[in-house]
């Protein structure tokens, strides 16, 4: 399967030749958990449980365990996630005010090890 390449937070994505660009594989994973990730709880009408509202928590003060619990409950609804291997999530403060978020997974078709992480 290929999809419209959209970075989060962005435009769609142009290809080399100026069209719009494709992606599949491991990189439509990784693009469709950052969209999860960072699309609002009940952002979509049709699929209420969708989205774990990350963005949304910018500021607040932090609560690791309902963070990791979020990302974990949304990372078992995504398709390109091999859901018979562990999923592990980390988060750390590298420095006073900020965190971040590190969670690795096994690519369903790939069956390698993606490592992805989100800083706030």
């Amino acid at each position: 399967m290929s999809a419209l390449s959209h970075t989060v937070g962005g435009d769609l994505d142009l290809s080399a030749t100026g069209g719009v660009a494709v992606v599949s594989g491991s990189e439509l994973t990784r693009q469709s958990i950052l969209r999860r990730l960072c699309t609002n709880a009940g952002g979509y009408i049709w699929q209420p449980g969708y989205g774990a509202g990350l963005p949304a928590r910018v500021g607040d003060v932090m609560d690791e365990a309902a963070i990791r619990a979020i990302v974990l409950a949304q990372m078992q609804a995504e398709a390109g996630v091999d859901q018979t291997q562990p999923v592990s999530v980390t988060i750390s403060s590298p420095k006073t005010g900020a965190y971040l978020l590190a969670i690795s997974y096994t690519d369903a078709q790939t069956g390698a090890v993606q490592e992805l992480t989100l800083t706030s």
